[in-house]
């Protein structure tokens, strides 16, 4: 017994020594060797004792003492012994990822971080085993310019194990997706795209307009705008969200699939059994919902431009022709979705409270509006340089960010250096907005919103580096133009028209409360008055 003991401690001293150098070990292989290892072993001890419960009993002593011996070596060597050992941050994020999970899990993913840099007074904070935030300004180019691997955080968007270009890890193939991305929000794709926009925003006023006196949840309002373009300008499709004729319950279950995907692509071993599981209830509507659309729209063949135009066809630009698979096509279309309305929709939703709270800077750029149109409807192009709607757009977008825990990467193997700070090789960073554009080294007044600092107030803004609101070099957002032509002229059309008052249903602690991180930001109700402007 006590040499059978022994067997298995150093059966889990090899296993550990052998796993604990692979950078990104696959869980599936794992546990196939693991349960192939198990057979063997019962097999064994059946054939030795010829009695079921005794083999059971031992199988279940060998399992017990093998994970035992296993985990205490990995829990010593994450703490001692690990590249990232020298770097602060709390001791359970350093041994497992279920710290970070659980904050993504509650909505306080990023601002966990922003106060884990603050507490430890650091710009590298270790937040997972192999994981570091980072707080520093030349990490945005040290870690985005080059073509490191976005992190194992995005594989969970492999649903059924197809990737989309914001989980494809692999530049091999990410690199020709993103050209026809690119293709997709090219410039001269934006005179098709913009009349209907600003139709969309057009429904948008007619809805606020048509609720009179009441008050109105302005979350709800900008989910069906934007979930509205996004669907005529993905999809050709009429998704009828602001006129009442829409399926209410979509941005629900986008909120959900988010909910759950946040928590489960911190676990990366939980991520990579997904497609070996059920799905839950919500994220197989939201897959099927999106299929049907896409279903939908590649129905109607090229009739009509719009970004699942250059997505279903092959690009012939290069050596090898790209043709996205139809399962590639699905997962695109659930990234468009998220992508494409959620974003947008928080930012607006923040600008507005931000506008209610501070009616100086309501008034401010309602006169700036108000010469621009002189009583004209707001368009893309009208509204485009009007200096201080975009300072007003730039300050929503530093202050609350709709992805505030920014990207993730991997590091190269020779490792990186972020200002005088080495930064080891293999493992997964991120650069939080949340923590770079909220720092009063590079922001003066950084958890004011002062749309002043983009236009005269010179030291508002202390390095210009800082703001990246839309990501960096290839993990930059490519619908960037699209979000920024919906964000101003939605504003400047609403401005026109109403000045923008907190309704009496409006709680500030209820709003902090549901004010949640999971990847991608959500808010809760916000509830606003939109009152006619005096003529």
């Amino acid at each position: 017994m006590e040499r059978s003991i022994l067997a298995v401690v150093a059966a889990a001293i090899a296993a550990h020594s052998i796993l604990f150098p692979i950078h990104e070990v696959s869980t599936v292989k794992v546990l196939r060797a693991y349960s192939i290892a198990n057979t063997i072993i019962f097999s064994f001890l059946l054939t030795s004792s010829k009695h079921l419960t005794f083999s059971a009993i031992r199988l279940a002593t060998v399992n017990c003492t093998f994970l035992i011996v296993f985990f205490t070596l990995t829990v010593i060597r994450r703490l001692y012994f690990s590249p990232l050992s020298h770097f602060p941050g709390p001791k359970i994020a350093a041994i497992s990822n279920i710290y970070l999970a659980n904050e993504f899990r509650t909505g306080r993913g990023s601002r966990t971080l922003l106060k884990l840099h603050k507490q430890y007074n650091s710009d590298f904070v270790r937040i997972g085993p192999r994981e570091l935030s980072i707080r520093n300004v030349e990490a945005v180019e040290a870690i985005y310019r080059g073509k490191y691997p976005r992190g194992t955080f995005y594989e969970v968007g492999a649903i059924n194990g197809e990737f989309n270009l914001n989980t494809q890890r692999d530049y091999k193939l990410h690199t020709p997706w993103r050209r026809i991305w690119e293709q997709a929000f090219a410039s001269s794709e934006f005179q098709h795209y913009n009349p209907r926009v600003e139709q969309h925003v057009v429904n948008l006023l007619n809805a606020i307009d048509h609720a009179g006196a009441k008050e109105l949840d302005c979350s709800k309002l900008m989910d069906n705008f934007t979930f509205d373009v996004m669907a005529d300008l993905s999809f050709a499709h009429d998704a009828g969200m602001q006129i009442g004729t829409g399926d209410n319950t979509y941005m629900h279950f986008i909120h959900k699939y988010m909910s759950a995907a946040g928590v489960i692509a911190v676990l990366r071993n939980l991520s990579q059994l997904l497609i070996y599981l059920p799905e839950s209830a919500d994220v197989k509507s939201f897959r099927l919902r999106g299929e049907a659309l896409l279903s939908a729209r590649q129905k109607l063949g090229n009739t009509r431009k719009d970004i699942f135009s250059h997505l279903l066809r092959t690009d012939t630009e290069t050596s090898t022709p790209v043709k996205f698979t139809q399962a590639q096509l699905n997962s695109n279309a659930n990234l468009i979705i998220i992508a494409g309305s959620d974003t947008v929709s928080t930012t607006l939703t923040q600008t507005f409270r931000l506008l209610a709270m501070q009616p100086s800077i309501l008034k401010k750029v309602q006169k700036e509006v108000d010469d621009c149109l002189k009583g004209s409807e707001a368009t893309v192009d009208a509204v485009r340089n009007l200096p201080y709607l975009n300072a007003v757009v730039n300050e929503s977008l530093r202050l609350f960010n709709p992805v505030p825990m920014g990207a993730h990467a991997a590091t190269p193997a020779s490792g990186v250096y972020v200002d005088s700070t080495f930064v080891p090789g293999n493992i997964q960073v991120s650069v939080p907005p949340i923590a770079l554009m909220t720092d009063p080294r590079y922001f003066a007044k950084p958890d004011e919103y002062i749309p002043q600092r983009w236009l005269d107030w010179h030291e508002g803004i202390k390095d210009r580096r800082a703001f990246f609101p839309f990501g960096y070099g290839v993990h930059s957002c490519v619908g960037r133009q699209l979000a920024l032509n919906e964000l101003r002229t939605v504003v400047a059309g609403v401005v026109q028209r109403w000045d923008i008052v907190l309704g009496e249903k409006y709680d500030e602690g209820e709003w902090k409360v549901d004010w949640r991180d999971h990847a991608v930001l959500q808010v809760g109700k916000l509830w606003v008055k939109f009152v006619p402007r005096a003529k």
